[in-house]
């Protein structure tokens, strides 16, 4: 326990050192269903009569401290609370054994949930985040108040468009070596080439990339998972949503196409669909305006 709260305090320094306010994100344990231990964290008062905003950050295998990069969720968190925890086999939870499963996140979310004491929520699922918020959906949507699709992945893995091939063509075949030789366990740094995709602003670029340099991530969860994701598709689940939901999406996205956004907002009965100008993949670190205004108008609404 000794080396666990020093790995926190040491964490939480460097975090406060990278311009994060990690003094405000504080860490619990929750126990998923399986006995894994899930680390999550909270910021705001979780007394306030304000629904939480659970964040599932994307990967799978990556540290979800990139979404705390910026301001965008700290800014959000001084008017609602905020959960975000680290995945099975990323950071200070614990390691995923055996052949993976998607089933298994979304248990992880309601263990986190539970332990927050919080009885709904409002999910906002970034990337890889959008398809395990559907697996939440179907399994547990009686916790959902609304869902926000942020840069989701379509329905399927399989439906999911991508634009890196068109729009990077050289740097494609240049990621692909680099992730070819990544070791099980790498930093953000060994894959700048591919961060630097997701951007349309070179400054906030620069910015996020020193940031999240010593960020760890797990590609043998990553490519264990998308085999378990394969063929698995969630169409019907989202036709059936009754929550508000709000697909949200930046408009030069080469990770995530805008047409996948636009295809699930065509899926959800009733959803909105906001597309973002002047950003990528990651729209809450290079606009964080414009996100925190339509998230907070959203949520506001769905409350």
């Amino acid at each position: 326990m000794r080396l666990y709260l020093r790995y926190l305090a040491l964490l939480f320094v460097g975090l406060c050192s990278l311009g994060v306010q990690a003094a405000q994100w504080r860490p619990f344990e929750a126990t998923s269903a399986d006995g894994t231990r899930i680390t999550y964290y909270l910021a705001g008062d979780m007394m306030s009569e304000q629904i939480p905003l659970f964040v599932i950050s994307g990967g799978p295998g990556s540290d979800h401290r990139y979404m705390r990069v910026g301001d965008s969720f700290d800014r959000i968190s001084a008017r609602r609370p905020v959960i975000m925890f680290d995945q099975r086999g990323t950071s200070l939870s614990g390691a995923v054994t055996g052949a993976p499963k998607l089933d298994q996140w979304a248990d992880d979310v309601e263990a986190v949930r539970a332990a927050s004491g919080s009885e709904r929520l409002h999910i906002l699922g970034h990337s890889f985040g959008g398809i395990v918020a559907m697996n939440y959906a179907e399994r547990y949507g009686d916790h959902i108040a609304s869902i926000v699709f942020t840069n989701s992945t379509a329905s399927s893995i399989a439906g999911t468009e991508s634009g890196l091939r068109q729009m990077f063509p050289d740097r494609i075949e240049e990621w692909g070596r680099v992730r070819a030789n990544l070791t099980p366990r790498f930093k953000a740094s060994e894959i700048a080439i591919f961060t630097g995709m997701e951007f349309v602003d070179l400054g906030r670029l620069d910015a996020f990339l020193r940031a999240i340099a010593d960020y760890t991530y797990n590609i043998e969860v990553n490519n264990a998972l998308r085999q378990d994701m394969a063929d698995l598709d969630y169409a019907d689940t989202l036709a059936a949503l009754t929550v508000p939901t709000l697909v949200l999406h930046g408009r030069y996205d080469p990770v995530i196409t805008p047409a996948t956004a636009w295809k699930l907002h065509q899926q959800i009965p009733n959803s909105e669909i906001t597309i973002l100008p002047a950003t990528g993949h990651l729209p809450f670190a290079e606009v964080p305006d414009a996100f925190v205004q339509t998230v907070e108008e959203f949520l506001a609404r769905a409350d």
